[in-house]
């Protein structure tokens, strides 16, 4: 289940990027070339674009590649290896229910608002559900990547030479 929903996120990112390379290239041919700009691609590719960010950060926690300083966690041994990353899970995971509830709120109140875009007719609300959404799932992939992490953390047995190793590869 949860390989298909990293593959659900991976896609949606591809498309929202997609569609905002697509808008982009449409509003540069017509203001350029016919010297009629449009209205909707500049909003929609703005749109596109924050759901591809939302969206494709919660796959990179899914994948474990969001940024972080291994050289502490590398330097000291598998134990502060260990508390490191569960501080740091422990910290994105409070981080994404802060967003998440704070999300959820913020869709409601534009829902009760009635806002709707600007040169499309589509409810912002629905644009800004993926705040919430992107976070929850984000909360769900920390857990799962940190656990299998720690499982990892507990097997090793690294030697000076691969913690060098990875370092360097992580640059």
């Amino acid at each position: 289940m949860l390989r298909f929903l990293k593959q659900i996120e991976k896609f949606a990112s591809i498309l929202m990027l997609g569609i905002m390379c697509f808008c982009i290239t449409l509003q540069v041919f017509f203001r350029y070339v016919l010297s009629n700009a449009l209205e909707w691609p500049e909003e929609v590719s703005r749109y596109a674009f924050l759901c591809a960010v939302f969206l494709g950060a919660s796959f990179a926690a899914a994948e474990g590649r969001h940024l972080e300083i291994s050289v502490l966690k590398n330097l000291f041994g598998r134990t502060v290896k260990l508390a490191v990353t569960l501080i740091s899970a422990a910290a994105t995971v409070v981080f994404c229910g802060i967003m998440c509830v704070w999300g959820v709120r913020l869709v409601e109140f534009i829902r009760e608002s009635g806002q709707t875009a600007s040169s499309i007719p589509l409810d912002m609300y629905l644009l800004y559900v993926v705040v919430p959404v992107s976070m929850a799932l984000m909360a769900v992939n920390t857990v799962r990547y940190t656990l299998e992490s720690v499982r990892k953390i507990r097997r090793e047995t690294a030697s000076a030479e691969d913690i060098y190793k990875e370092m360097s590869s992580s640059w």
